[in-house]
């Protein structure tokens, strides 16, 4: 058995965040407590390796000294406490330039005796894994992945094992995770064809499981481990518990982030349900403070740790009604993104466009933080 998890995104966030006593801010320590939640399950169950499939940082190409120590010591932690061993794989955060390479990779700072990082595909043994895996890091071109994933399949039959006793675990966009994102990355389908046992991908901040039906291999996009910004609302996040037979999710400890607007309809006695210890915002109609402020405090009885309350002027709201239309209900700001410019004309490839576009959103949301 081995614990497995993606997109840490470990930062010094500054949104709903302080600074604790030792100097960490809450919402990375909440972070690492997470790294030590699941290691400690791990070993409770006998298993004793943590994968982390890529997006251990979040600022690409700058790692914060306090962030980078305070993981430092946490994986100690582990290693001291529950004989925690970690192998690494970069993604696209964690990367200075566009493709895996260890000098350029953050996560390399981490290697030392119960870490192992790698910038190049890996193979993990029966005796480190508790089962066969090939780890492949991240790729800035989907065409070179794919023939990657292809050498790795012949190199494999090349020494008479079978694929079908390996897992994959890659940082790759997949298809289909993200509700309304344009097709750009792996297809699914084509994952299911590879005749691996089992495909686990980190890049999209969803944990989704694509039914396998007639394909040999199961596709699983392993999800966040935490929500860490608003365009997170409304996915899964948390880490997996990977046995040669089962694959068992752990949902997050930390708080969500919930937008109420986003939501199509809901039932007034289900919102202190959602908003109850989550990071809330909320739309309202309103043309004085005082009906902010108590929008605002109608929450936080509720429960929630933060509210963000953006007022709309009534006269404002009644003519948005009329323009509505053009996003769909309870989209996210990057299916919203994608969808606009999806229906671009005059543009020859407006899925990199859309690639690119959410990339500089992302850039956009950490300079905001």
């Amino acid at each position: 058995m081995y614990a497995l998890m993606a997109d840490l995104h470990l930062h010094q966030w500054s949104a709903f965040a302080s600074t604790n006593p030792d100097g960490v801010n809450n919402r990375l320590r909440g972070l690492l407590d997470e790294i030590e939640r699941a290691a400690a399950e791990l070993a409770s169950k006998g298993g004793n390796t943590v994968v982390m499939a890529g997006d251990v940082f979040h600022v690409r190409g700058s790692v914060n000294p306090v962030v980078l120590n305070s993981l430092i010591d946490c994986l100690a932690a582990c290693n001291r406490k529950h004989g925690t061993q970690f192998v690494i794989i970069p993604g696209n955060h964690d990367l200075a330039g566009r493709d895996s390479e260890r000098l350029g990779s953050a996560v390399t700072a981490l290697e030392c005796g119960y870490v192992r990082v790698t910038a190049d595909s890996l193979e993990l043994s029966v005796s480190e894994l508790g089962g066969s895996a090939m780890l492949v890091p991240w790729h800035e071109s989907v065409d070179a992945l794919t023939a990657e994933i292809g050498t790795l399949i012949e190199e494999i039959k090349a020494v008479g094992a079978d694929p079908s006793t390996y897992d994959l675990i890659l940082h790759a966009p997949i298809d289909g995770v993200i509700d309304g994102l344009p097709a750009h990355g792996l297809d699914p389908a084509w994952l299911g064809q590879t005749g691996f046992r089992r495909v686990f991908s980190g890049h999209y901040h969803n944990h989704k499981v694509f039914p396998a039906g007639l394909a040999p291999t199961e596709v699983i996009s392993i999800g966040a481990l935490a929500h860490h910004t608003w365009s997170d609302v409304g996915t899964k996040a948390g880490f997996l518990l990977v046995d040669e037979g089962e694959v068992s999710w752990r949902k997050s400890h930390l708080p969500q982030f919930v937008d109420l607007a986003q939501l199509a309809t809901v039932d007034p006695d289900d919102v202190p349900l959602l908003v109850d210890g989550n990071y809330v915002r909320v739309r309202v109609e309103a043309d004085k403070s005082k009906e902010v402020e108590q929008a605002r405090k109608e929450l936080m009885d509720m429960g929630a740790r933060a509210v963000l309350v953006q007022p709309m002027p009534k006269t404002a709201a009644v003519r948005a009604g009329t323009t509505a239309a053009t996003v769909k209900t309870g989209a996210s700001l990057e299916a919203s993104v994608a969808e606009f410019i999806k229906g671009m004309n005059g543009l020859a490839d407006s899925a990199r466009v859309a690639a690119a576009a959410l990339d500089v959103l992302a850039s956009v949301e950490t300079s905001g933080d």
